[in-house]
C-alpha cells in the first residue's frame, strides 16, 4: 500500500508535466518563440500546439477569408438543416414573412391617401381664402408643409418596405433551392 502510494505520488508530476500544451508560433519579427500562454496576436496566424519535448500535438491554420466564406455558407447549410423538415417549411415562413410585409405597405399606403386627402382639404381650405381676397394664415401653409414633409418620409419608408419583400421573396426562394440541393447531397 505505501509503495503504490509513493509510486502515485512520484509519478503525478511526470503525468502532469507530459499533459503540459505549449504554443509555438512565429512572431512579427519573424522568430519563432514557443510559450505556455498564446497572446492575441499570435492566434490571427498559423501555431502549432506542442508537448513539453517539443512534439507537434496539433497545427492551426489561421482562418482566411475564403476558409470564413465557407464557413458561412456552411453555417447557412446547417440553420437550413437544422431548422427545416421540408422545403414547404421554408415556403410556409416565406408566405408569413412576406405576409407582414405586406401588411406593413398597405398600411403605408393608407396613411399616404389619408393624407392627400389631408392635403386635399387643407389646399381647398387655402384656396377659398384666397378666392375671398384674404391672406392665408400662416398656419395653413405650415400645415400643407408638414403634410407633405410627412408624406415624402412615408413615400421613403413605403420604398423600402417594397424593396424589402423582393429581397425577403429572392432569399427565400434561394434557402427553398439550396435546401432541395442538400437533401439531395
Amino acid at each position: 500500500m505505501i509503495k503504490t502510494i509513493l509510486l502515485i505520488v512520484l509519478m503525478t508530476p511526470w503525468i502532469v508535466l507530459q499533459a503540459a500544451e505549449w504554443y509555438r508560433y512565429i512572431n512579427t519579427e519573424g522568430v519563432q518563440v514557443t510559450t505556455d500562454t498564446l497572446p492575441p496576436e499570435a492566434t490571427t496566424g498559423d501555431y502549432d500546439v506542442v508537448s513539453e519535448t517539443g512534439r507537434v500535438l496539433r497545427s492551426v491554420k489561421a482562418l482566411t477569408f475564403e476558409s470564413a466564406e465557407l464557413t458561412e455558407a456552411e453555417k447557412d447549410d446547417d440553420y437550413l438543416l437544422s431548422s427545416f423538415s421540408s422545403d414547404e417549411d421554408i415556403r410556409g415562413l416565406k408566405q408569413r414573412k412576406v405576409l407582414l410585409l405586406v401588411r406593413d405597405i398597405e398600411q403605408l399606403e393608407g396613411t399616404v391617401a389619408a393624407l392627400n386627402g389631408r392635403e386635399e382639404a387643407v389646399f381647398k381650405q387655402a384656396s377659398d381664402i384666397e378666392l375671398g381676397g384674404k391672406t392665408v394664415p400662416s398656419a395653413l401653409i405650415e400645415q400643407l408643409a408638414h403634410i407633405a414633409q410627412r408624406k415624402d418620409e412615408l413615400l421613403q419608408v413605403l420604398q423600402t418596405r417594397r424593396a424589402e419583400r423582393l429581397t425577403l421573396e429572392k432569399r427565400y426562394d434561394s434557402y427553398i433551392e439550396r435546401f432541395q440541393q442538400l437533401k439531395v447531397e
